[in-house]
């Protein structure tokens, strides 16, 4: 956690966001609070936080149901609307935003929601739009949210081209179940200004969730004094003791790895300066209560000063019961404060759910689940945390290829290779080699003269040339590593099922033929004989190259050369290639005595078919394919517990994947789950349609 105070870029980048917005309320365009909205005028900001205890203008879209003002949970401060009594999955919270919003912006939505139910439920977000040309309903946001944990819902909503809009409303409802639910925090703010969290000017006349620390302190709303605008918020305190702080809730507002700035203006008529703190404090790891002084600044005598602060919650703590508190460091009977403002500074745009199921965890009684990582991978904070929580395998993605460790003959440059090494023995992770015989990223130097620098030859004297470099290099690698990498890829893609003998015409095949695969092998046993060793390939699901792998590996067996398994790459698409083609490569290769199936980089393209500019709904079908098809793979992964081992994702998230463009993998570029990742945890949350 870091905390800084008077940043002078953040502080005049906050002061700028408080002035335009202190303007729009001054305008009439800015309340924050309900009973300022019924009936009111376009809006660029809007917040409902229920603590003034009002449900409307919220209402139900389900007969039975019921809302109403509930304290026993809440995303911030003490009150949340409960949405219960629901009898179809469709029944929920409607909000008419027809004359709080302006048609001409984008509008950011958020919302804070949680449920009790003891299973996944998966939320939705959908405007529904009624025109001269009839009503049209879409969903806006869907994400699945675990029990007891109040959790962020993101949308857009878009109506700049829509023409004769007579109504909009924006529901929200949980069609995986009627499980009741609450809501908390609903902002709606012009997109522009998004990075505002929170703004109370307390103009609507609430204390906005503000809690005195010291039950007998007077918390209040007052005209006396105002920054701007006509209230504030006067703190009386207790005669015995006038340094009793100020605290405001904030279980959900703050994102883990996120960088927040926070100011307010303070007025005191009393000393001749005010010495006053402002930090943060919340249970740490469900154990010891922590507080952190962001920043203090000296208040004078009736004169409003603004109080600013930084802060960044942790990626890897648990936090629980967070505030943030104002506190006077000087005795001092009454104060006020005004215009309390939270922004993202947008340090991290993105970070992680830490919280959500582990996939290693869940499927450790059947195989490893495994990621392909880059090495900036393994330097980001952010993306550590997630491989940390779901996989426990890794496979560097280019870092352990030939022109990677050893670029120029005679010269290995080990450096990243040994920091995935340490990365994977301090985090407790297995790790696959991969790769170290492939007719790509492998350097020309291999296969040259070493005195004329001219193309070896199928000669005998250069065949021998290309095998001493052949078994200098695997055994210099796997000795290195002997012991700590549990698989090794060591041959790579050297079938092609387009040539007469199925294989590759790669240089190591012109020059050596077949040979090299069974002295890879070899070589590598001999240099780390607890290794296992898989030869890996793409299109296994082809019956025809299917069938060549099979011939290959067979053989290799039969001859008593030292090959483990087969390595599925699972580069495939929601089109191609059918569930059952898969388990028929499982089966077909299982067949081979003491062989084993590591599928090695699977990703499921949803694009490939209709290019990256897909619209949204012909996105989602696609993405819901892709999770149905996932789970299916699973399933038959599962079935074939005994054979298959490992499972690997070649990447981890979709803007990591080689398939630019493209969202082939189970996170989103902004670290948040696809129904990819829920249908391995839970399927019945992903949409049927």
């Amino acid at each position: 956690m870091k905390g800084c105070v008077y940043g002078k870029l953040k502080r005049f980048s906050a002061l700028i966001l408080a002035i335009l917005f202190l303007v729009a309320t001054l305008i009439g365009i800015g309340s924050t609070k309900v009973s300022k909205v019924s009936g009111a005028t376009k809006k660029s900001f809007v917040e409902f936080n229920f603590e003034n205890k009002l449900v409307a203008p919220f209402k139900t879209s389900g007969k039975s149901m019921t809302l109403k003002i509930d304290s026993t949970t809440a995303a911030e401060g003490t009150f949340s609307l409960l949405a219960s009594g629901r009898k179809q999955i469709d029944d929920g919270v409607l909000l008419d935003v027809t004359n709080i919003i302006d048609y001409s912006n984008e509008y950011t939505i958020t919302l804070y929601v949680y449920h009790k139910s003891s299973k996944l439920q998966r939320f939705v977000v959908s405007s529904e739009i009624e025109t001269k040309s009839g009503k049209e309903n879409k969903p806006l946001c869907e994400k699945v949210i675990m029990p007891n944990s109040w959790k962020k819902l993101d949308a857009s909503l878009n109506l700049t081209e829509l023409k004769g809009i007579k109504k909009v409303w924006l529901k929200v409802y949980v069609p995986t179940s009627t499980t009741n639910f609450y809501v908390d925090l609903f902002t709606l703010k012009v997109s522009e200004s998004s990075n505002l969290i929170k703004f109370e000017s307390f103009e609507d006349k609430s204390i906005a969730g503000f809690v005195p620390q010291d039950k007998k302190c007077k918390l209040s709303v007052t005209k006396e004094k105002a920054y701007q605008g006509t209230y504030s918020i006067k703190f009386q305190q207790t005669a015995k003791k006038q340094n009793t702080a100020v605290t405001l809730p904030v279980k959900g507002t703050f994102e883990k790895g996120k960088s927040y700035s926070i100011s307010f203006y303070v007025y005191q008529p009393i000393l001749k300066s005010l010495n006053l703190a402002v930090g943060v404090r919340f249970l740490e790891n469900g154990k010891n209560t922590k507080e952190i002084v962001l920043g203090k600044v000296t208040v004078p005598k009736n004169k409003w000063t603004e109080v600013f602060a930084s802060y960044t919650p942790s990626l890897d703590s648990k936090i629980k019961d967070f505030l943030i508190f104002i506190r006077p460091l000087s005795e001092i009977s009454y104060y006020y404060f005004d215009n309390f403002t939270i922004s993202d500074d947008g340090w991290y745009s993105a970070v992680p759910d830490l919280d959500l199921p582990s996939l290693s965890e869940k499927y450790k009684n059947y195989f490893k689940v495994g990621v392909a990582v880059p090495y900036k991978a393994l330097t980001n904070p952010v993306d550590v945390a997630l491989i940390k929580r779901h996989f426990n395998s890794i496979t560097a993605e280019n870092e352990m290829k030939p022109e990677a460790l050893e670029p120029y003959e005679g010269t290995f440059n080990f450096s990243i290779a040994d920091e995935y090494l340490n990365f994977c023995k301090k985090n407790n992770i297995a790790i696959r080699g991969h790769t170290l015989v492939w007719h790509q990223q492998t350097p020309s130097w291999f296969f040259q003269h070493p005195q004329t620098g001219e193309k070896l030859t199928n000669s005998e004297k250069d065949k021998k040339i290309l095998l001493e470099r052949l078994k200098k290099y695997i055994q210099t690698v796997v000795s290195r590593y002997k012991g700590r990498i549990y698989a090794w890829d060591v041959v790579n893609e050297a079938i092609d099922e387009n040539q007469p003998d199925g294989f590759r015409r790669s240089e190591w095949f012109n020059i050596l033929g077949p040979e090299y695969i069974e002295k890879a092998f070899i070589y590598t046993h001999q240099a780390d004989p607890n290794a296992l060793l898989f030869y890996n390939d793409y299109s296994t699901e082809n019956p025809v190259k299917r069938e060549y792998i099979y011939k290959l590996i067979k053989g290799l067996k039969e001859k008593g050369v030292p090959i483990h398994g087969i390595g599925l790459q699972c580069h495939i698409s929601v089109s191609w290639p059918s569930v059952e083609e898969v388990e028929k490569t499982i089966k077909l290769f299982s067949s081979i005595p003491g062989i084993k199936i590591h599928v090695t980089e699977i990703d499921i393209s949803v694009a490939k078919e209709f290019g990256e500019d897909i619209d949204e709904e012909t996105k989602r079908y696609l993405l819901i394919q892709q999770a149905r098809k996932l789970k299916d793979l699973f399933d038959v992964f599962k079935k074939y517990k005994n054979v298959v081992t490992s499972v690997s994702f070649w990447g981890l998230k979709d803007d990591y994947s080689w398939l630019k463009g493209d969202f082939p993998l189970l996170f989103d570029k902004d670290y948040q789950p696809k129904f990819a990742f829920w249908s391995l945890i839970d399927p019945s949350v992903v949409p049927e349609e």
